[in-house]
C-alpha cells in the first residue's frame, strides 16, 4: 500500500524531517524512518501481518515468509539485528501454514500454525507444545478444537487465550486454556451486535463473511476489538474479570448501519463492506506505560467514483483514507480525539515505544515507519 504525507518529508537514510502541529487543546509531532535491512530481504507483508515487540521494546519481531523466519528489527539502531530460522515439520516443527505469534519472557516465542500451537526457543527449537484437542472444557468433556486466533500469557500457570468462532449462531467468544490445569472456560463476547449484526453469509459457500477481530494483549489485560464497531472487550486476567467499554465517539460513528443483506452472493457482500468501510474501520487499542494511557486509530475511506482499468483493488480504488486518533485513560474513559490530516493513507499495524505511536509503511518496498509524537496530547473536556 502507497503511504503519502501531506507535507514532503526529505528522507536521509533513518530519518526525515520532523512535523509539527498544533490544536486548540492538543499537539503533536510526527517523523518517519527508514529500516536498514543490511542488504537482507524482509518480508513486508509478514511484518504488517505478524509482528510482535519484545519485552524490553527495544526490538521488534516479524514473520517473514519467504523463508519461514523470524527477523528481529532493532528500533533503536534502526536496522535489521538477525533472522531466526523456523522449520515447518520433524521434532521442531511449527506446522505448514503460519497464523500468528507473541514475544515471550526470555528470548522465547508462541507460535501459532493451523491446529497446532508450541512454546520455541530463541533458536527455534521446540519447548513445549500447547494442546487444545486434549483438554477438558467446563463440562467436562473433551474440548476437540484449536482456536485459529491465540495469544499466549506468560504467567505461573500458563494461560491461552483463543477467539471461537459458532459460525452457525454468527458469534464469537473468547475460551482461556490453562495449561497446567488443562481446562478450557469459555467467556461469552456478547458479541451480536459487534460481530453477528454485521455479518454476511455467502449464498454460495455457506461461509461468513464478517468483520476482523483483534485480540491483543496490552497492560495486563487481553483485549478484543472489532473492525467495524468501536466496542471494546477485555480481560483483566489478575482478577479473572471480564469488563465491557462503551464510549460516544464524536469524529466517527459507534459503529456500522448493518448490512441490507444477511447472504447474498459475493458481489452484493464486497458491495457491502465497501459501505462499511466508508462509515469506519476500527483497530485495536495499545498501551503507553509512560502517559498511563491507551491510544486508538479508526479511518473512513473514501473511495474513487471509477476505477482503473486491471485493477486489483477488492473495493475500488482509494482515493482518501481519513486516520483518527483516540485517547483513553486506564480505565478506557474517553480523553481525546483528532484527525491526524498529516496521513492520507494507512495500514493495520502499529504499536507504542517512548511515548511514541509507530506506523508501519512500505517505502519503495523497503521498511519504514511515520512515528508520531504522544507526549503532549492533553486531555479534553467532555
Amino acid at each position: 500500500m502507497k503511504y503519502l504525507i501531506i507535507l514532503i518529508l526529505l528522507f536521509s537514510a533513518c530519518t526525515a524531517r520532523k512535523i509539527e502541529v498544533e490544536y486548540p487543546s492538543v499537539s503533536y509531532s510526527l517523523d518517519t524512518v527508514r529500516i536498514n535491512s543490511k542488504d537482507e530481504i524482509l518480508d513486508l507483508w509478514g511484518f504488517a501481518s505478524f509482528s510482535d515487540l519484545n519485552f524490553d521494546e527495544n526490538s521488534i519481531f516479524s514473520y517473514n515468509s519467504f523463508n519461514h523466519s523470524l527477523d528481529q528489527i532493532d528500533l533503536e539502531k534502526l536496522e535489521f539485528t538477525k533472522r531466526i530460522p523456523l522449520e515447518k515439520d520433524g521434532p521442531n516443527g511449527t506446522g505448514e501454514i503460519f497464523v500468528g505469534f507473541n514475544v515471550l519472557k526470555d528470548d522465547r516465542f508462541f507460535i501459532k500454525s493451523y491446529v497446532e500451537s508450541a512454546i520455541f526457543d530463541g533458536t527455534g527449537n521446540l519447548i513445549q507444545k500447547v494442546d487444545w484437542i486434549n483438554s477438558i472444557d467446563s463440562n467436562g468433556e473433551k474440548y476437540d478444537d484449536s482456536p485459529m486466533i491465540q495469544i499466549l500469557v506468560d504467567s505461573e500457570d500458563l494461560l491461552v487465550f483463543g477467539l471461537s468462532y459458532d459460525y452457525e449462531n454468527i458469534e464469537v467468544n473468547l475460551h482461556v486454556l490453562s495449561v497446567g490445569e488443562n481446562k478450557v472456560d469459555r467467556l461469552n463476547l456478547n458479541s451480536k451486535k459487534s460481530y453477528g449484526d454485521l455479518s454476511i453469509r455467502s449464498a454460495r459457500s455457506g461461509n461468513i463473511v464478517g468483520p476482523s477481530i483483534e485480540l491483543i494483549n496490552q497492560n495486563n489485560k487481553i483485549i478484543i476489538s472489532y473492525e467495524f464497531s468501536n466496542e471494546i472487550v477485555y480481560y483483566d486476567y489478575k482478577v479473572k474479570a471480564l469488563r465491557f467499554v462503551d464510549y460516544n465517539p464524536t469524529l466517527t460513528p459507534k459503529r456500522v448501519k448493518p448490512p441490507n443483506i444477511s447472504d447474498g452472493p459475493l458481489e452484493q457482500i464486497i458491495k457491502e463492506i465497501k459501505h462499511f468501510k466508508e462509515q469506519v474501520s476500527y483497530y485495536r487499542p495499545v498501551w503507553d506505560i509512560e502517559s498511563k494511557q491507551y491510544f486508538r486509530l479508526s479511518t473512513t475511506t473514501i473511495f474513487s467514483e471509477e476505477n482503473k482499468e486491471n485493477s486489483k483493488a477488492t473495493y475500488g480504488e482509494t482515493q482518501e483514507i481519513k486516520v483518527f486518533l483516540t485517547v483513553f485513560d486506564s480505565e478506557f474513559n474517553l480523553l481525546s480525539e483528532l484527525e491526524i490530516e498529516e496521513l492520507s493513507d494507512f495500514d493495520n499495524d502499529y504499536f507504542i515505544k517512548d511515548g511514541k505511536l509507530w506506523l508501519f509503511i512500505n517505502l519503495d518496498d523497503e521498511m519504514g515507519f511515520v512515528r508520531i509524537s504522544l507526549n503532549n496530547v492533553i486531555r479534553n473536556s467532555y
